[in-house]
Protein backbone atom coordinates (compact mmCIF):
# COMPACT_ATOMS: atom_id res chain seq x y z
CA UNK A 1 0.00 0.00 0.00
CA UNK A 2 1.21 2.94 -0.82
CA UNK A 3 1.99 5.51 1.75
CA UNK A 4 0.48 9.39 1.49
CA UNK A 5 3.50 12.04 1.05
CA UNK A 6 4.30 15.03 3.25
CA UNK A 7 2.98 18.75 1.36
CA UNK A 8 5.47 21.08 2.41
CA UNK A 9 4.27 24.49 0.03
CA UNK A 10 1.54 25.55 -1.82
CA UNK A 11 1.75 28.44 -4.50
CA UNK A 12 -0.98 29.86 -6.36
CA UNK A 13 0.60 29.82 -10.39
CA UNK A 14 -2.40 31.01 -12.23
CA UNK A 15 -6.26 31.80 -12.38
CA UNK A 16 -7.79 30.68 -15.48
CA UNK A 17 -11.91 31.06 -15.26
CA UNK A 18 -12.76 27.47 -15.07
CA UNK A 19 -9.69 26.05 -13.06
CA UNK A 20 -6.64 27.33 -11.32
CA UNK A 21 -3.17 26.29 -11.31
CA UNK A 22 -1.15 25.65 -7.85
CA UNK A 23 2.24 24.22 -7.64
CA UNK A 24 2.76 21.71 -4.69
CA UNK A 25 6.19 20.86 -3.24
CA UNK A 26 5.35 17.97 -1.65
CA UNK A 27 8.36 15.03 0.16
CA UNK A 28 8.18 11.31 -0.87
CA UNK A 29 7.94 9.16 2.24
CA UNK A 30 10.47 6.77 0.36
CA UNK A 31 13.00 8.84 -0.50
CA UNK A 32 12.86 12.18 1.37
CA UNK A 33 13.39 14.17 -1.60
CA UNK A 34 11.42 16.98 -2.47
CA UNK A 35 9.42 17.29 -6.05
CA UNK A 36 7.23 19.58 -7.77
CA UNK A 37 3.99 19.22 -8.70
CA UNK A 38 1.12 20.86 -10.70
CA UNK A 39 -2.12 20.22 -10.25
CA UNK A 40 -5.54 22.02 -11.82
CA UNK A 41 -8.15 23.09 -8.61
CA UNK A 42 -11.63 23.13 -10.39
CA UNK A 43 -15.23 22.55 -9.53
CA UNK A 44 -17.06 19.32 -9.16
CA UNK A 45 -18.83 18.23 -12.31
CA UNK A 46 -21.90 16.19 -12.70
CA UNK A 47 -22.60 13.86 -15.83
CA UNK A 48 -26.33 12.32 -16.28
CA UNK A 49 -27.40 9.40 -18.21
CA UNK A 50 -31.28 10.36 -19.25
CA UNK A 51 -32.98 7.03 -20.10
CA UNK A 52 -36.40 7.55 -21.85
CA UNK A 53 -39.58 6.22 -20.77
CA UNK A 54 -38.74 3.35 -24.21
CA UNK A 55 -35.19 2.52 -22.77
CA UNK A 56 -33.08 5.11 -25.26
CA UNK A 57 -30.59 6.81 -23.79
CA UNK A 58 -30.56 10.67 -24.55
CA UNK A 59 -26.73 11.81 -25.52
CA UNK A 60 -25.67 15.14 -26.89
CA UNK A 61 -22.95 16.34 -29.69
CA UNK A 62 -20.52 19.23 -29.58
CA UNK A 63 -17.98 20.46 -31.11
CA UNK A 64 -15.05 20.51 -28.23
CA UNK A 65 -11.85 22.54 -28.70
CA UNK A 66 -9.44 19.97 -27.00
CA UNK A 67 -9.92 17.62 -29.57
CA UNK A 68 -11.17 19.96 -32.12
CA UNK A 69 -13.98 17.48 -33.05
CA UNK A 70 -17.41 16.71 -32.13
CA UNK A 71 -17.80 14.51 -29.43
CA UNK A 72 -20.89 12.16 -28.35
CA UNK A 73 -21.38 12.83 -24.80
CA UNK A 74 -23.91 12.68 -22.17
CA UNK A 75 -25.10 15.89 -20.74
CA UNK A 76 -23.58 17.63 -17.44
CA UNK A 77 -21.40 20.16 -16.39
CA UNK A 78 -19.61 22.02 -13.86
CA UNK A 79 -21.17 21.87 -10.40
CA UNK A 80 -21.95 25.29 -9.23
CA UNK A 81 -20.71 26.96 -5.94
CA UNK A 82 -22.98 25.98 -3.21
CA UNK A 83 -25.17 23.53 -5.75
CA UNK A 84 -25.96 19.46 -4.60
CA UNK A 85 -24.32 17.55 -7.65
CA UNK A 86 -27.65 15.78 -8.26
CA UNK A 87 -29.24 19.28 -8.65
CA UNK A 88 -26.27 20.20 -10.90
CA UNK A 89 -26.95 16.45 -13.02
CA UNK A 90 -30.81 17.24 -13.10
CA UNK A 91 -30.00 21.19 -14.19
CA UNK A 92 -27.53 20.63 -17.07
CA UNK A 93 -30.16 17.57 -18.50
CA UNK A 94 -32.61 20.86 -18.89
CA UNK A 95 -30.43 23.21 -20.13
CA UNK A 96 -28.80 21.03 -22.49
CA UNK A 97 -31.43 18.85 -23.68
CA UNK A 98 -34.82 19.97 -22.69
CA UNK A 99 -35.84 16.31 -21.10
CA UNK A 100 -36.35 16.39 -17.11
CA UNK A 101 -36.51 13.46 -14.80
CA UNK A 102 -37.69 13.11 -11.09
CA UNK A 103 -36.00 11.74 -9.76
CA UNK A 104 -32.24 12.11 -10.60
CA UNK A 105 -30.80 8.43 -9.01
CA UNK A 106 -26.71 8.70 -7.90
CA UNK A 107 -24.81 5.85 -9.67
CA UNK A 108 -21.49 6.89 -8.32
CA UNK A 109 -18.23 9.32 -8.74
CA UNK A 110 -14.69 9.23 -9.88
CA UNK A 111 -11.58 11.44 -10.09
CA UNK A 112 -11.19 12.28 -13.72
CA UNK A 113 -7.18 12.36 -13.47
CA UNK A 114 -5.84 12.07 -9.81
CA UNK A 115 -2.62 12.93 -11.09
CA UNK A 116 -3.18 16.06 -11.58
CA UNK A 117 -7.24 17.17 -10.91
CA UNK A 118 -8.12 18.06 -7.49
CA UNK A 119 -12.22 17.98 -8.47
CA UNK A 120 -14.42 14.72 -8.79
CA UNK A 121 -17.03 13.88 -11.27
CA UNK A 122 -20.11 12.99 -9.86
CA UNK A 123 -22.85 10.18 -12.42
CA UNK A 124 -26.43 9.99 -11.65
CA UNK A 125 -29.16 8.78 -14.01
CA UNK A 126 -32.35 10.01 -14.92
CA UNK A 127 -34.70 6.93 -15.34
CA UNK A 128 -37.93 8.73 -16.88
CA UNK A 129 -36.50 11.13 -19.05
CA UNK A 130 -38.93 13.66 -20.90
CA UNK A 131 -38.77 15.93 -23.24
CA UNK A 132 -39.84 19.46 -22.16
CA UNK A 133 -38.42 21.63 -25.58
CA UNK A 134 -37.38 24.34 -23.68
CA UNK A 135 -33.58 24.59 -23.53
CA UNK A 136 -31.43 26.88 -22.11
CA UNK A 137 -27.84 26.37 -24.45
CA UNK A 138 -25.44 29.16 -22.89
CA UNK A 139 -23.54 31.05 -25.75
CA UNK A 140 -20.64 28.70 -26.03
CA UNK A 141 -22.49 25.32 -26.76
CA UNK A 142 -24.28 24.66 -29.86
CA UNK A 143 -25.51 21.20 -28.79
CA UNK A 144 -27.15 18.70 -31.24
CA UNK A 145 -29.50 16.04 -29.15
CA UNK A 146 -30.14 12.14 -30.34
CA UNK A 147 -31.70 8.88 -28.46
CA UNK A 148 -30.17 5.74 -29.02
CA UNK A 149 -30.73 2.11 -28.70
CA UNK A 150 -28.14 1.12 -25.48
CA UNK A 151 -27.27 -1.77 -27.48
CA UNK A 152 -25.57 0.53 -30.17
CA UNK A 153 -22.88 1.91 -27.29
CA UNK A 154 -20.52 -1.20 -27.70
CA UNK A 155 -19.90 -0.29 -31.33
CA UNK A 156 -19.55 3.19 -30.67
CA UNK A 157 -16.81 2.78 -28.15
CA UNK A 158 -15.42 0.33 -30.53
CA UNK A 159 -15.49 2.28 -33.37
CA UNK A 160 -13.94 5.26 -31.45
CA UNK A 161 -17.16 7.16 -32.07
CA UNK A 162 -18.11 7.70 -28.42
CA UNK A 163 -14.34 7.92 -26.88
CA UNK A 164 -14.79 10.60 -24.32
CA UNK A 165 -13.93 8.44 -21.12
CA UNK A 166 -15.60 9.98 -18.50
CA UNK A 167 -19.10 9.25 -20.18
CA UNK A 168 -17.84 5.83 -21.01
CA UNK A 169 -17.09 5.93 -17.15
CA UNK A 170 -20.87 6.81 -16.83
CA UNK A 171 -22.35 4.27 -18.85
CA UNK A 172 -20.47 1.61 -17.01
CA UNK A 173 -21.66 3.23 -13.49
CA UNK A 174 -25.30 2.53 -15.32
CA UNK A 175 -24.59 -0.79 -16.73
CA UNK A 176 -23.76 -1.67 -12.94
CA UNK A 177 -26.71 -0.25 -11.85
CA UNK A 178 -28.79 -2.58 -14.45
CA UNK A 179 -26.67 -5.62 -13.40
CA UNK A 180 -27.58 -4.63 -9.77
CA UNK A 181 -31.32 -4.79 -10.02
CA UNK A 182 -32.50 -2.00 -8.82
Amino acid sequence: MGKRWTREKTQNRGNYKIFTVRQDTCTSPRTGNNHEFFILDTLDWSTVVPVTPDGHIVFIQQWRPGTDSIELELPGGVVDEGELPEHAAARELREETGYISKPVVKLGTIAPNPAILSNRCHFFLAPDAIPTGQRELDSAEDIDILTLDPEQIPDLIARGTLRHGIIIAALYYYELYQKSGQ
